[in-house]
């Protein structure tokens, strides 16, 4: 069965030269979603750790049959780094261009129900995937990233979601905020609740992971489900 093709804008099917970039925009938007910054919170420490990790990720799921990833480019800023309290290390990998060029500033990946007729399909395989070395994680609090996904689950299956596509990721790159870019990819989170909200997401339930003794406040966030009749 094959999908109808979509009207992707001014997006496009990312690809594996995409990679090192995205790495980076995935990077400098975490520090301002509460939940990244809970399961990361030894980044300042080993924010190479934080590159690997969000590369390895993205690059998996540009392989994989079952996600769709997407990017939105803007004209490259030289001082894009200025605009974001993550740590960027030079030596990371990734050539800027020269001033002007584009660049993806935003990324969105969408995991497909297994019986989508889009499953692989929207791939480009343009260019080379990088050699990513094993990741030691040590950025990471392994208890929070572990327990993360198991509540999300639960949360899902409890609610017959768990067979439905999901919004995985949803990141613009804080040098190009307020551009439309986050309320274009989330229409096709990290996004503010209220912008999900405003496009006909609805909430469900809230996921709560409980403090400890070196997270006092916990994180919480909201488990929304798409209903178009609530963006007309």
């Amino acid at each position: 069965m094959t999908a109808d093709p979509l009207d992707l804008g001014l997006q496009r099917i990312a690809n594996p030269s995409d990679v090192l970039r995205i790495g980076i925009v995935a990077t400098t938007g975490f520090r301002y979603s509460p939940l990244p910054r809970w399961e990361r919170p030894h980044h300042d420490k080993y924010p190479e750790d934080t590159f690997l990790s969000y590369r390895t990720q993205f690059q998996n799921a540009i392989k994989s049959d079952d996600f769709i990833v997407l990017v939105q480019e803007d004209e490259n800023s030289p001082r894009e780094s200025d605009k974001t309290d993550a740590t960027i290390p030079s030596d990371n990998g990734w050539e800027a261009p020269e001033p002007g060029a584009k660049v993806v500033v935003g990324v969105i990946t969408v995991k497909l129900e297994p019986v989508s007729a889009r499953r692989r399909q929207m791939k480009d395989p343009r260019g080379s995937y990088p050699q990513l070395p094993d990741n030691p994680g040590r950025d990471l609090n392994r208890q929070h990233y572990n327990s993360w996904g198991a509540l999300v689950g639960a949360a899902r299956k409890e609610r017959m979601l768990d067979g439905d596509s999901i919004v995985a990721v949803v990141i613009a790159h804080p040098a190009y905020w307020k551009r439309g870019y986050g309320t274009c990819l989330a229409a096709s989170a990290h996004m503010p609740q209220s912008l999900f909200a405003s496009l006909g997401f609805q909430d469900l339930c809230s996921i709560t992971a409980e403090g400890g003794e070196d997270d006092p406040g916990g994180v919480s966030t909201a488990l929304m489900e798409f209903r178009p009749e609530a963006s007309k």
